[in-house]
């Protein structure tokens, strides 16, 4: 088994190494990341802070598929919330992902669709899902299935949260899913999206104040998800 493990945050890969109970052998550097190699005889992982955003996500994403082979390419951490029906600490897990801010509209082509692109959007793969989803229970959260959307732009406006939700029929939304997913489907590698919710995307008040208050609670949320996965992509 060799699983790569994306963060795009410090704070989001803290709470995710707490669940590697692998020994670290290797640090390396590409591209000013760092890719920490955890390896046991039989398992691999790498994990690595990507930095915000679809251009650091692809870059980090490509270079973990070229540089370590991994199988399996796991993204973690928060996001914002599209409906008021998932608050603080819940988690989405990604049935698909789409990029909200590709806009090629004028040749009449649909929001979201990637110019000459064969799909709309990505689908995270069904086997790592139901092993995430697998006597998955957090206390007193609730944790749902369904499409996550990314751009580069941080949403903290009720009225685009609202767009996003409708348009996309998307939960959630961040900075860093959907170029993951894109650079997988390209690769034909099997990944998951784990997101916990760490603000509301504008719906209440301040998304960013939230953010900076939340983003601690909703990455350990997170890796609880992954924490989950790892075991039971082990048994």
């Amino acid at each position: 088994m060799r699983i790569a493990l994306i963060c795009a945050m410090e704070e989001e890969l803290v709470a995710v190494t707490e669940f590697i109970n692998l020994p670290l052998v290797n640090i390396l550097e590409k591209a000013s990341n760092k890719y920490f190699h955890y390896q046991s005889d039989n398992d691999t992982i790498i994990s690595v802070v990507s930095g915000i955003g679809k251009v650091n996500a692809a870059v980090t994403t490509q270079i973990l598929l070229d540089s370590f082979d991994v199988e399996y390419v796991i993204n973690v951490g928060v996001a914002g919330s599209l409906t008021p029906e998932l608050t603080f600490g819940d988690v989405v897990v990604a049935n698909d992902l789409v990029q909200h801010d590709f806009d090629i509209t004028a040749f009449g082509v649909p929001l979201g669709q990637i110019a000459r692109m064969d799909v709309f959007g990505f689908a995270a793969d069904e086997q790592l899902n139901a092993l995430i989803m697998a006597g998955l229970a957090i206390a007193g959260q609730q944790i749902q299935m369904g499409r996550i959307v990314s751009g580069d732009q941080f949403i903290d406006d009720a009225a685009k949260a609202k767009f996003l939700n409708e348009h996309f029929g998307a939960l959630a939304c961040e900075m860093e899913g959907a170029a993951i997913a894109h650079v997988c489907y390209l690769n034909q590698k099997p990944f998951a999206v784990v997101r916990a919710l760490s603000d509301m995307a504008g719906q209440s008040g301040s998304g960013a104040h939230s953010f900076e208050e939340l983003k601690h609670m909703a990455a350990n949320r997170a890796a609880l998800v992954v924490k989950n996965l790892l075991e039971n992509i082990s048994a």
